[in-house]
């Protein structure tokens, strides 16, 4: 019985070793799935929801760029983006004061405008974001909590942001940068 006791106590703190300290718990900020990269993903405060923005494949040229919103349990809303739907999602850069700008990301569905932001530079109040518009009124503002799995910034991989919309690239046509102001103040008041 000693013997069992002892096997099972290095057991255990051989997988202790595993584990990092702060994954405990915690579940990674994404819907994704695993043959998904993920192109901005946050686990979202006041919630609990996630929002994620995934592509298929992993590298370009991508067959889709999907959204999806809710927890690990139920996904409550995805919109998807592929080469043969006419979904699209748009891109802007919109300067927030001298040093900082707010990258963005959006789609529109029903009426319904769904903006993910990220801070870029300077003091930003939030890393990221999202806004939900409809008739130029904000429904929803929600900052991305500072859980240590968030990916709240996009990957470079898929577009490319610089401190203006003319310096900016996509890098596919499912997202699509345009000029546009999407109230960023609603998440970012210093504006």
């Amino acid at each position: 019985m000693q013997f069992f006791s002892k096997q099972l106590s290095v057991s255990i703190l051989l997988l202790g070793m595993l584990v990092p300290i702060g994954m405990v718990g915690q579940t990674p900020a994404s819907l994704c799935q695993p043959d998904e990269a993920v192109l901005f993903s946050c686990r979202l405060e006041g919630n609990s929801r996630i929002v994620s923005l995934c592509t298929t494949p992993k590298s370009l040229p991508l067959q889709s760029v999907a959204y999806r919103y809710g927890t690990a349990s139920k996904v409550e809303l995805t919109y998807t983006a592929t080469p043969q739907s006419a979904n699209r999602f748009a891109a802007t850069v919109s300067p927030a004061k001298p040093g900082v700008t707010i990258n963005q990301v959006w789609f529109e569905t029903k009426g319904t405008r769904y903006v993910l932001t990220e801070c870029v530079g300077g003091d930003c109040a939030h890393d990221g974001g999202i806004i939900v518009l409809r008739s130029g009124r904000t429904l929803m503002s929600r900052a991305c909590s500072k859980d240590s799995g968030n990916q709240s910034y996009f990957s470079s991989k898929i577009i490319d942001f610089e401190s203006d919309l003319n310096g900016s690239h996509s890098k596919t046509d499912l997202i699509q940068l345009k000029e546009y102001d999407n109230h960023i103040d609603a998440l970012y008041p210093w504006k």
